[in-house]
């Protein structure tokens, strides 16, 4: 079973392999400025989930397979590889958003596989604090990650300094509230909410059909 489970990630995987890798071939032919070599390692970065599963013994949603290969393609290829960051000013500070969104499911994920193990149902606030601190430790790994790069290698991740760290620290705080907010208030996504918030989400629901006692 887990087998099939891996093969389903890697073919969920290839074709975003295969159109990374060739629509950046078909721009460098064109003579555009395209890293073809940080394409090639994001796509062998899109196997992470299947990686992940094989490691940890475990099956991922598609949602959450999904919503990883879109990042990499928005974020790393479409913002690095062809250089989407110094046309599209916002760009950088909506993936970043975007990568709080992505790793709030990651602790949702983490918190639904302890409940089932544990068949323990977690506190709401417990499960809303490890998801928001999940989202901000990433944000903050990411930024240490920018700086040591800039400082070791050369490049230029940090722009604008301060306010370039803080805006990403800002954005990516703000997608792990906001993928807070859609779990409680439409119970979404279903695959990786923890089944204690997923009861707070039907409870809030039913409260809000519940017709009005006058």
């Amino acid at each position: 079973m887990r087998l099939k489970a891996i093969r389903r990630s890697l073919l969920l995987a290839l074709p975003f392999q295969v159109a990374v890798i060739v629509v950046a071939l078909v721009l460098a032919a064109a003579g555009l400025d395209v890293e073809v070599l940080l394409t090639v390692l994001l796509a062998l970065s899109m196997w992470a989930p299947a990686a992940a599963e094989l490691l940890f013994r475990t099956t991922l949603p598609r949602a959450l397979q999904l919503h990883f290969l879109i990042f990499i393609v928005a974020g790393p290829f479409m913002g690095s590889a062809l250089h989407v960051y110094w046309v599209i000013d916002e760009w950088d500070t909506l993936i970043h958003f975007d990568s709080g969104v992505l790793v709030a499911w990651i602790g949702m994920l983490w918190l639904r596989r302890v409940e089932e193990r544990t068949e323990v149902s977690l506190p709401t606030w417990f499960g809303i604090l490890v998801i928001q601190l999940t989202a901000m430790a990433f944000a903050a790994a990411w930024e240490i990650c920018e700086f040591a790069s800039d400082h070791i290698l050369g490049t230029f991740a940090q722009l604008d300094s301060l306010v370039d760290t803080m805006g990403d620290l800002i954005a990516g705080t703000l997608g792990g509230l906001c993928a807070i907010a859609l779990l409680l208030t439409l119970g979404r996504p279903r695959s990786v909410a923890p089944a204690s918030l997923l009861r707070d989400a039907h409870r809030t629901a039913d409260t809000d059909d519940a017709p009005t006692v006058r």
